[in-house]
């Protein structure tokens, strides 16, 4: 693997041990006297920065290259978070959280496409795990630490999260590589930009195998967002504690540190699509589950098996996003697949909404959501390009999916 995989997965893990505002955040707005409508006011402002996110951070990838973009998203974060604890009115709060959103937001396009440009085709399923595998090493650990810090400060996970963000920033501007530039043109023009997005639309709408995964990405992430969302409130209402909140969270990542890598060299020898549905009906399951847990011992089935779909869906399904994006197009075809999880997030905060007037009976309703997601993955789409940009693989994953 290259050096830039392993620079990216390094401060992935030193970002997401230090990840601690974001699985606490509804519960420190709730402690700050915050009403659940204000909760979800917050939140959705976070996830509407998130919608537009990719498509700056899908064209500045393309444009001034994946790092630049990459080093832009974590200082703006990391100040970002800050501002959310030092914000004095609800209206900078919800201005300071649609901010935040939208830097953060930045990151995964670019990331994307740096790995997919230094990573062979045969080696990306592998590659998404092994990336993953560092996200959710530091989050094994994470949360159960936010969650002693929470209970001594809460400016203790403000300022842990900023402090681990800017150490990853530092660690992409002097290690990383720029990445493709395929821009042409004054990349500070918005004419430019307009026209560079219209274009990769325009190949995007008759590209029709990244059309369904698109559509399929958008309902599990509406599914997969519950758990970051909804179940701190959930099981502070269940009687649980923050510490057990936090070793439930973390057990989600202990699971995926453990058994991502062996399990994605298995499964990426099968063809993606299905894999990709299996795993995405396996998370709508796992979510659904989450309404029948009230000891501590059923969220912890209910939560493996949430993993089980995650660990199976997201980097295969990420390797196959790679597949069908054409390198010209392929920082703003990762922006639009980010731009799902952007939408799911502003679902989620109305979710908030939702929680209070049914309770559990939402986990319903997000199983639900992941179910379809796999179901949408089930027929054949049809690419109409007048040529046709996949890479063709190898391995039986890549060479199926063609």
């Amino acid at each position: 693997m290259p050096r830039a995989l392993w620079v990216l997965t390094g401060g992935q893990f030193i970002n997401r041990f230090g990840s601690f505002v974001f699985p606490f955040l509804s519960l420190y707005l709730v402690e700050q006297n915050l009403t659940l409508g204000k909760v979800a006011w917050v939140i959705g402002a976070m996830s509407v920065g998130g919608i537009f996110a990719p498509f700056a951070g899908g064209y500045l990838a393309d444009a001034m290259g994946r790092r630049n973009t990459i080093v832009l998203s974590l200082v703006g974060s990391a100040v970002t978070v800050l501002g959310i604890y030092f914000a004095s009115s609800f209206i900078g709060l919800v201005a300071i959280s649609f901010l935040h959103g939208f830097l953060t937001y930045m990151f995964g396009p670019a990331a994307n496409a740096l790995m997919s440009d230094v990573v062979p085709a045969e080696k990306r399923v592998l590659a998404f795990a092994i990336f993953r595998l560092a996200l959710n090493a530091g989050f094994a650990a994470g949360p159960a630490v936010a969650g002693f810090l929470f209970t001594r400060s809460p400016m203790l996970i403000f300022v842990g999260d900023a402090v681990t963000t800017l150490v990853f920033a530092g660690l992409a501007l002097a290690l990383l590589p720029h990445g493709l530039r395929t821009v042409k043109g004054r990349v500070s023009s918005p004419r430019v930009a307009w026209l560079s997005w219209k274009e990769a639309a325009q190949d995007g709408w008759r590209n029709g195998p990244f059309l369904q995964l698109l559509i399929a990405k958008l309902f599990m992430a509406v599914a997969f967002v519950q758990v970051f969302n909804i179940l701190a409130l959930d099981t502070k209402a269940r009687g649980l504690t923050t510490v057990e909140y936090g070793l439930v969270m973390g057990f989600n990542g202990f699971i995926i540190m453990v058994v991502e890598l062996p399990l994605a060299q298995w499964i990426k020898r099968f063809p993606a699509k299905p894999v990709s549905a299996l795993g995405f009906g396996i998370i709508g399951l796992g979510c659904g589950s989450f309404a029948f847990a009230n000891e501590l011992w059923e969220f912890f089935v209910a939560m493996g098996l949430f993993t089980l779909g995650e660990m199976i869906a997201l980097p295969v399904s990420a390797a196959y996003g790679a597949q069908v994006a054409p390198e010209k197009y392929r920082g703003r075809y990762f922006g639009f697949f980010s731009v799902m999880w952007g939408f799911s997030a502003v679902v989620g905060s109305a979710g908030i909404r939702i929680y209070e007037s049914i309770g559990s009976n939402w986990w319903l309703l997000t199983g639900a959501c992941g179910v379809l997601a796999a179901a949408i993955l089930i027929p054949v789409f049809r690419d109409t390009r007048p040529a046709i940009f996949t890479e063709k693989s190898s391995d039986s994953m890549g060479a199926a999916e063609s």
